[in-house]
């Protein structure tokens, strides 16, 4: 029995792309629903060539797309015995893939589906051409021994038609082919790409479907051309409700068996994870339709960011695809580079190489989102347009590194951008491109906003008085009896520009953490650092004394202006013998507080 499920518009989990309306440059909803009454007539733009005209030969290496009947399995390592490969080391086998399978031997890329079943954590999967080395990409992450993970893979064939498939530890390979791309040298009509003006979501079953394990009708007709031979989607399961599999099948696809293949794997209930797809469309009932099958119940989302056209296409040479040897283009981890880790809904540009971005109208791309900051996900889009209401790589948590595939439209000059909206680092490893012109920058550039500012618990560290304290918010009184800085409530937050912070801590008690304080003097340096690897620094620039009247406490820490850090203690323990400041720091008494200021100079991510 299959179920109908095609409302769009819809919102839900933000982990998979919540209505972002109302930030710049975002599709917000009214937006999505004014734009998808016409997203089928952006859709079937594509370059007709008017008779007689001559059409430019395409760069070399161009190919178009042919996805085969049905996938077909051709590597599994947990039975050796039934397929062709060769173990060339523990972790690393070779699989020939042209002539045979249904590829032909001219073939120059493949179209896979990829599935690992982990040993050992943590692990990564890099599929590359027959070559002598392994390059510094990857196309699967897996945290956790006995994950299992999947993921679409473009890559282009190496010597002999073959392709390699490396693991840095030990686990289990699984390798289906779903299509490949055979060369040509003249425009074509059928396997060309053709992107859609902007992804769209096609479904969401998150308000009105509970989840189940069924096969789910996907209706595409409002996004794809009448002569779309195969549909580009992002499919996202989430709020699963244990370990299984999903996979895209064109709308004939018998129902009376489980396929046989996977599209995407969960690993565990309550994950979100998401794969792209390409996917056999077909037309019913006048109508341009896929389905999904789920295994286990979980909640659907697909989005849609474009589509390989058919026999009845014009002739072009446009959405052609030139494979390339997979390349790192941006890794945030490296210092120096252009953002660092992305806080919450920072954006990322990636320019690929000016050879590429001259003839492309999309890139192929894997992009994986590491050390993510919660729950959230990434959209991958062309640089300096909007950001779609739609995602790409989606993340159930903090500390995460989750791959996935992806055509994306670039623009001429800058390139692809990546949205991140809860925080990650970014890695993006390009297969190639598909030949056309780029779309125009519609935008600015992304203006990131400023980190969220980040409550206890924090270290307060000063040098100068071999200080180091942890800081805590709540009640003071056991915080501070347990010789501990309190976080004097209603204060400023790291992070927080233009508030003052102030902390508390006992003088004499509870191991007397602000003992010296009266030692500090105008110039020390002090910091604190966040539990989300933040390290703030600021310089003292005064010392006040006032009474124990709260208010009065406060003003003094407000007494210079901008962002500060303020240090209170009770005055008992002076001793006006050893103080650098004898004039200042009288007199002893639980009725006054020393109150030390600092101004933030810097802050930074470790």
């Amino acid at each position: 029995m299959s179920s109908s499920a095609t409302e769009r518009g819809t919102t839900g989990n933000g982990s998979v792309g919540p209505d972002r309306g109302g930030r710049n440059g975002l599709l917000g909803r009214r937006d999505f629903l004014v734009g998808a009454g016409t997203a089928a007539g952006t859709a079937a733009l594509t370059a007709v060539v008017p008779a007689g005209v001559a059409v430019a030969a395409p760069p070399p290496g161009s190919s178009r797309f042919v996805p085969l009947a049905t996938a077909v399995r051709i590597a599994d390592t947990r039975s050796p015995s039934q397929y062709r490969y060769s173990q060339l080391e523990p972790t690393r086998i070779r699989v020939p893939v042209a002539g045979d399978h249904g590829v032909p031997a001219g073939a120059s890329a493949v179209v896979l589906t990829v599935t690992a079943v982990n040993g050992s954590s943590p692990n990564f999967v890099t599929v590359f051409p027959t070559s002598g080395a392994v390059p510094l990409v990857s196309n699967l992450n897996l945290a956790a021994a006995g994950d299992v993970t999947a993921n679409l893979v473009t890559v282009k064939l190496g010597a002999g038609g073959a392709i390699d498939v490396y693991s840095l530890a030990a686990c289990s390979m699984i390798v289906d082919v779903l299509g490949y791309h055979e060369p040509v040298g003249a425009a074509v009509r059928a396997g060309r790409f053709v992107p859609l003006s902007d992804a769209w979501r096609a479904i969401d079953t998150r308000p009105n479907f509970a989840g189940s394990s069924s096969f789910t009708e996907v209706d595409l007709t409002a996004f794809l051309s009448a002569d779309a031979s195969s549909a580009v989607v992002n499919l996202t399961a989430t709020e699963a409700t244990g370990p299984g599999f999903l996979t895209a099948l064109p709308f004939d696809a018998p129902e009376d068996r489980m396929p046989t293949t996977s599209s995407l794997n969960v690993s565990r209930a309550g994950e979100t994870r998401a794969a792209g797809v390409i996917v056999p469309v077909r037309t019913v009932g006048g109508r341009r339709r896929i389905k999904v099958f789920t295994m286990t119940a979980a909640k659907l989302v697909v989005d849609v960011g474009g589509y390989f056209t058919g026999e009845s296409s014009p002739s072009s040479t446009d959405g052609l695809f030139v494979p390339m040897d997979p390349v790192r283009l941006v890794d945030t981890r490296i210092p120096g580079g252009e953002v660092g880790k992305l806080w919450p809904e920072w954006v990322v540009e990636v320019r690929p190489p000016a050879s590429v971005l001259a003839t492309a109208s999309a890139v192929v791309a894997n992009v994986t989102g590491i050390a993510t900051r919660g729950p959230g996900f990434l959209t991958v889009t062309a640089a300096r347009r909007p950001v779609t209401f739609t995602s790409n790589v989606n993340f159930s948590g903090s500390n995460q590194v989750v791959p996935n595939h992806v055509i994306t439209p670039v623009t001429a000059t800058h390139g692809l951008q990546v949205y991140s909206s809860h925080g990650a680092h970014v890695l993006v490893d390009m297969a190639g491109y598909f030949t056309g012109t780029p779309k125009a920058a519609t935008t600015g550039r992304w203006p990131n906003p400023a980190p969220p500012a980040a409550p206890p618990q924090w270290v307060l560290r000063v040098p100068s008085i071999g200080l180091t304290s942890t800081v805590q918010s709540g009640s003071p009184t056991p915080i501070t009896n347990a010789g501990r800085s309190w976080h004097w409530t209603g204060t400023g937050f790291m992070g927080e520009d233009g508030k003052n912070v102030a902390l508390f801590a006992h003088r004499t008690d509870a191991g007397g953490p602000y003992r010296h304080l009266d030692r500090i003097r105008t110039g020390d340096l002090l910091s604190v650092t966040t539990g989300d690897f933040r390290e703030y620094t600021y310089r003292v620039v005064r010392r006040d004394l006032t009474d124990s009247s709260n208010p009065n406490i406060l003003a003094a820490t407000r007494f210079h202006p901008g962002t500060t850090l303020s240090l209170i203690a009770c005055t008992v323990g002076y001793d006006s013998t050893k103080s650098r400041y004898p004039d200042i720091w009288a007199p002893t008494s639980l009725e006054y507080r020393i109150v030390v200021t600092a101004e933030l100079i810097s802050w930074r991510e470790f």
